[in-house]
C-alpha cells in the first residue's frame, strides 16, 4: 500500500488537525474509510491505529487516518467537531490530490474513544453519505451520575474534564454526547465489536448502542467474543507500537468490508 502522510483537513489548523492517507495497491472501487483512534480522548495518535488500518487497505480501501485535539488542547465537542470536519473534507474530495476523489459515502470506524467518536460522526452526518459506522469498544452513553447503572463508565470528575467544567455535566450534556441518545430513525447502519472480557469500556455499552438504534428501527449488529487479557480484549499485545488484532477481530472486519459497497 502506499502511504502519503501529514495531510491537514483544517488549513492553517491545529497541528493535531490532520491525517494520513493509505491507499490500496488493487482499489476496491468501494467506499473509502475514516478511521478513528482511541485513547480516552486525552491520549495516542493515529499511527498507533494502522494495525487497524492494514486491515481497510486490504479489502482495497482507501483510507484517511486521522488525528483529532484531545480534551488538553479543547474540551469537547472540538474532538467530535475534529472528525466530523475530517469526514467533510474527505467526503468532498479534500484528498482528490492524494488519490482520494469526492465520495458518495464512506465507511467509519473507531475503537474505545474512537469507536464513540465514529458513531457521533456518523450521527452527525447526513446518512445517505455514511455506508457504515464500526464502533470497536466504544463508549455508547456517558452516565448521568455516578452509581447510576451498575457499569457507569466515566467519573463525574472525567466528565468536568470532558467538558471543560467546574460541575459535573447536566443530563441535557450528558446525552448531547451520547450516542445511544442521539440515534433517530434512518441513521446509518452500526456494527459494534466488542470483547466480552473488556476492563475498560463495559460490555454493556455496545449492547446498549445496537438497542438504541435498532429501537428507532435502523440496521444495529453487535459482534462479541471473549477477547484475552486485560484491556479491550481487541489486540494481541498492550504494546501500541507492536500490537495487532488478534484474528477474531479482523475476521469480523473482512467479513463486514466484505458485505459493504
Amino acid at each position: 500500500m502506499k502511504a502519503i502522510r501529514d495531510l491537514p483537513y483544517v488549513p492553517r489548523g491545529h497541528p493535531r488537525q490532520s491525517g494520513d492517507v493509505f491507499l490500496p495497491d488493487t482499489p476496491s472501487g468501494r467506499a473509502p474509510a475514516l478511521l478513528i483512534h482511541g485513547g480516552g480522548w486525552n491520549a495516542m495518535n493515529r499511527t498507533n491505529f494502522e494495525c487497524v488500518v492494514k486491515h481497510f487497505v486490504a479489502a482495497g480501501r482507501a483510507v484517511f487516518n486521522i488525528n483529532y485535539r484531545l480534551l488538553d488542547h479543547a474540551p469537547w465537542p472540538a474532538c467530535g467537531d475534529d472528525c466530523i470536519t475530517a469526514a467533510r473534507f474527505l467526503l468532498e474530495g479534500g484528498l482528490a490530490g492524494a488519490g482520494v476523489p469526492a465520495t458518495n459515502r464512506i465507511v467509519i470506524c473507531g475503537a474505545s474513544a474512537g469507536g464513540h467518536l465514529a458513531m457521533m460522526t456518523g450521527l452527525g452526518l447526513p446518512p445517505e453519505r455514511v455506508a457504515a459506522i464500526i464502533s470497536m469498544a466504544g463508549p455508547s452513553h456517558l452516565a448521568f451520575r455516578e452509581g447510576s447503572c451498575a457499569e457507569d463508565l466515566p467519573t463525574s470528575r472525567f466528565r468536568r474534564r470532558f467538558f471543560g467544567a467546574a460541575a459535573d455535566a447536566t443530563r441535557e450534556q450528558i446525552e448531547s454526547a451520547s450516542p445511544a441518545c442521539r440515534v433517530k430513525p434512518g441513521a446509518p447502519p452500526l456494527f459494534c465489536i466488542q470483547s466480552r472480557n473488556d476492563t475498560l469500556v463495559p460490555p454493556a455499552q455496545s449492547q446498549l448502542a445496537v438497542d438504541a438504534w435498532q429501537r428507532a428501527g435502523n440496521r444495529a449488529e453487535l459482534f462479541a467474543f471473549d477477547g484475552p487479557g486485560r484491556l479491550h480484549g481487541l489486540f494481541t499485545s498492550d504494546d501500541l507500537e507492536s500490537r495487532e488484532l488478534i484474528p477474531e477481530v479482523a475476521a469480523i472486519i473482512a467479513r463486514l468490508l466484505a458485505q459493504l459497497s
